[in-house]
């Protein structure tokens, strides 16, 4: 069997889209018509979900399976400027964590489907939660629209 070069596979998988950028603690916090949950919220779901996750990865014992609601955090808001960009670090390590993880990767690691599987609903979830936040910041004008993509992403 051939070795599969894993970082190409997922070369895009982890890519945020600058989503978290120049995002204030208002903005974070504001919950805008007919959205369940506001970006302040998502982005702690997120936390939540993906340290589980890097934990599966690393070979962390957990102690239970995650329960999606329990991945929901009650505070519409953060308390702080500082708190929020705290939270978006804590987002882009665990980013970084996930994309060394498959630099790592190859045929002779004998990764696991388990794994595998992992990486694929990672980014399938984190895919799903960008674009809520990417649309929520369109509709308060704080996020550029698809024809301007190019030009904010360089």
């Amino acid at each position: 069997m051939p070795n599969r070069n894993y970082k190409e596979i997922f070369t895009t998988s982890f890519d945020t889209f600058k989503v978290f950028n120049k995002l204030t603690k208002t903005e974070s916090g504001r919950l805008i018509a007919s959205a369940p949950k506001t970006i302040w919220q998502i982005l702690n779901h997120l936390l939540i979900w993906q340290a589980y996750q890097l934990n599966q990865l690393n070979n962390f014992q957990v102690e239970s399976d995650l329960i999606e609601p329990d991945t929901w955090i009650e505070d519409e808001e953060c308390e702080s400027q500082a708190e929020l960009e705290e939270a978006i670090q804590t987002f882009e390590n665990q980013i970084s964590e996930f994309v060394d993880f498959i630099s790592n990767l190859s045929d002779r690691n004998l990764i696991s489907l388990q794994n595998l599987k992992i990486l694929q609903d990672v980014s399938l979830h984190l895919s799903f939660h960008l674009g809520e936040i990417i649309l929520m910041r369109r509709m308060t004008g704080n996020y550029p629209m698809p024809h301007e993509m190019k030009n904010f992403l360089n």
